[in-house]
This record gives structure tokens, C-alpha cells and sequence, in this order.
């Protein structure tokens, strides 16, 4: 049963490092990856044969996906009512006064 454990325990993917190679290679490898699949994706789609709208296969697939992507969107916010509720927040206990926005790390991570 420790054989099976230990086998569960093993990595899917190699670290480059098990290469000597640096962790860059891995990033790159992983974004060649991508791009081929997205190319594939594109490749793959189906063509219409008419109509003639005047739109590049790149730009009907934008318009597609900002139409379902826009609506999931929240709302645009007011920075100045932002600015108002940061300038309220507290910080953990001895990190900064209120109201103080450069002194506390949470309201410059929100800011």
C-alpha cells in the first residue's frame, strides 16, 4: 500500500530543474502550449460562407465575447466615494491611524 501512496505523491509535470533548466523554461513551454491550443481553437471554429458582414474571424470572436462577457461586469464605481470609505478603514492593530491612506498596506492594496 506505500508503493500506491508513494506513486500518488509524484508530480504531474516535471520541475525544469529535474533538467537542469532554469523555471523560465517552464513558463515558456506552458505559454507556447496555450498559444498553439487557442490557435487550434481559432482554426477549428466553423466558417460561414456567405453573408459577407465585413468583420475578420478575430473580430466576430471579440464581439462574441465582449456580448457575454459586458453583462457579468459589476457596476462602475464613484473613485470618490472609494477614496471617502478608504479614509474610514482601520488597519490591524498599531499599523496606522485612520484615515491615514500611505500608512495602512490594506488601504493602499484597495486604493
Amino acid at each position: 500500500m506505500k508503493l500506491l501512496e508513494y506513486i500518488e505523491k509524484i508530480p504531474d509535470n516535471d520541475s525544469p530543474n529535474v533538467f537542469g533548466l532554469h523555471q523560465n523554461a517552464d513558463l515558456t513551454f506552458r505559454k507556447k502550449k496555450s498559444l498553439a491550443m487557442i490557435n487550434t481553437l481559432l482554426d477549428t471554429q466553423p466558417k460561414d460562407a456567405g453573408g459577407g458582414s465585413g468583420k475578420s474571424r478575430e473580430e466576430e470572436v471579440k464581439d462574441n465575447v465582449m456580448k457575454d462577457l459586458l453583462p457579468q461586469l459589476p457596476a462602475n464605481f464613484d473613485l470618490i466615494d472609494v477614496l471617502d470609505k478608504l479614509k474610514t478603514l482601520r488597519g490591524p492593530k498599531g499599523l496606522g491611524e485612520m484615515g491615514k491612506l500611505d500608512k495602512i498596506p490594506l488601504n493602499n492594496f484597495l486604493l
